[in-house]
């Protein structure tokens, strides 16, 4: 019975590694390119690249298969242009965006991993103030949140049992309505945010 209890220690210590790396937690630093919107009087409403950080859990359900779940919050500044020149400052936007993802690993035990995925995403952008939106008959912008979708495409350095580098490139269409002083503009923001980040696994 002793002998019993010591071989199933065993085996559960030798693999205690191998369940280790069925989850892992990433920290990341993000970058997003935002789309420019045309509004109907021919002006532009544009946004410089965003930056910002992101945090995410992945959980390896079997094989090659996981999933992920993902919060980035990413700042960026925008401006109405016309002709290509700004001619009114939006102040500061931040965007929010959480998603959540299947993922197929193509060479998870491998130090090159590729993967590729999609899921669902929740997005929301704060509300757009500036002096010269004060100034102007358009005043604060508010911004709508919504539901859509995510794909995602990344590789994953592996370091060893427990460390890894990765990149990581989500898609995420996103064309809220925007709301001003009793007018509206359908936005198209559609970030691409791409990330690098460090993957502890347990």
């Amino acid at each position: 019975m002793r002998s019993g209890y010591l071989l199933a220690l065993v085996l559960a210590f030798l693999s205690a590694p191998l369940f280790a790396q069925s989850n892992d937690v990433g920290l990341w630093y993000s970058g997003a390119h935002l789309s420019t919107t045309t509004g109907t009087d021919g002006s532009d409403v544009k946004f410089s690249s965003a930056h910002g950080y992101a945090a995410s859990y992945n959980h390896f359900w079997f094989g090659h298969f996981s999933t992920d779940f993902a919060y980035a919050s990413l700042r960026s500044n925008g401006h109405i242009r016309v002709d290509g020149e700004n001619v009114l400052d939006l102040g500061r936007l931040t965007t929010k965006v959480g998603t959540a993802i299947a993922q197929w690993h193509f060479h998870r035990g491998g130090f090159v991993d590729p993967y590729l995925g999609a899921g669902a995403a929740y997005v929301k952008a704060g509300t757009l103030n500036s002096s010269d939106l004060e100034q102007s008959s358009i005043g604060q912008i508010t911004i709508d949140k919504k539901w859509g979708w995510a794909a995602n495409a990344g590789v994953n350095l592996n370091l060893g049992h427990n460390l890894a580098l990765a990149i990581d490139d989500k898609y995420v269409p996103y064309k809220p309505s925007s709301t001003s002083a009793g007018s509206s503009l359908k936005l198209k923001l559609n970030p691409n945010i791409l990330s690098a980040g460090v993957r502890f696994r347990f």
